[in-house]
């Protein structure tokens, strides 16, 4: 992104980068500032999370959570102990912090630094309206199973959905954006539909198929007679 790079008329050096297209599709820019051409580079690769020094992280081993709250910090865990990505870091409309790079709205800003991205929201409204951006814009979305879950081999589980630790899938296809946390059990040809949701001690009996955004809440069993 060199090209990006301007001396203004006050002396000051502008890094300019890319933050997405507008309705029309025009392409909005971002800027930031440096006394010295160096400065404004530097400023603008710590901001997209861009290491000149390890082109591997550039974007592919960059990722963006989604959602700041108890959810996204396990997700940020369980990626740490996957060890894959490079760079972690968040994005939250509400809380604050040296590890929030900006709002989830803004999610299309940073994909220069950041090539793959998920939702660690729980509202499955919510989870799918930022879903859908992060289709659009061309992200790669993965699947997060803990090095604690206990999923079969021969379970199918779709893009964006979290197995956590303590999480059994037994042959069943979960499907896009789901959730399976601690201690919940989707049982052998089972099928759980995208965006839902199995909270901890909640069960989907075999062979049942739970439809869209289906939220089964703690202690829950699904195909219970």
């Amino acid at each position: 992104m060199s090209e990006l790079v301007y001396q203004r008329k006050n002396g000051k050096w502008e890094a300019r980068y890319k933050k997405g297209k507008t309705k029309t599709g025009k392409t909005r820019y971002g800027t930031v500032f440096g006394n010295t051409r160096e400065e404004a580079i530097a400023r603008r690769n710590a901001l997209l999370g861009i290491d000149e020094n390890n082109p591997m992280s550039s974007s592919e081993l960059n990722i963006l959570i989604l959602g700041a709250g108890s959810y996204g910090h396990e997700v940020k865990e369980t990626l740490e102990q996957i060890r894959i990505f490079y760079d972690i870091a968040f994005l939250d409309d509400n809380i604050k912090g040296d590890d929030i790079k900006g709002k989830c709205e803004d999610v299309a800003h940073y994909k220069v630094g950041y090539g793959c991205a998920f939702v660690a929201i729980a509202d499955s409204e919510i989870r799918r309206k930022y879903a859908d951006i992060l289709i659009e814009n061309k992200f790669y979305i993965p699947t997060i199973i803990s090095p604690e879950a206990i999923v079969s081999p021969k379970a199918k589980i779709g893009i964006g959905t979290m197995i956590f630790a303590q999480g059994n899938v037994s042959a069943a296809e979960i499907g896009n954006f789901c959730l399976v946390q601690a201690n919940g059990t989707v049982n052998a040809e089972a099928k759980l539909g995208d965006y839902s949701r199995v909270d901890n001690g909640a069960i989907v009996l075999k062979g049942e198929e739970v439809p869209e955004d289906t939220w089964l809440k703690p202690g829950k069993i699904y195909g219970e007679v």
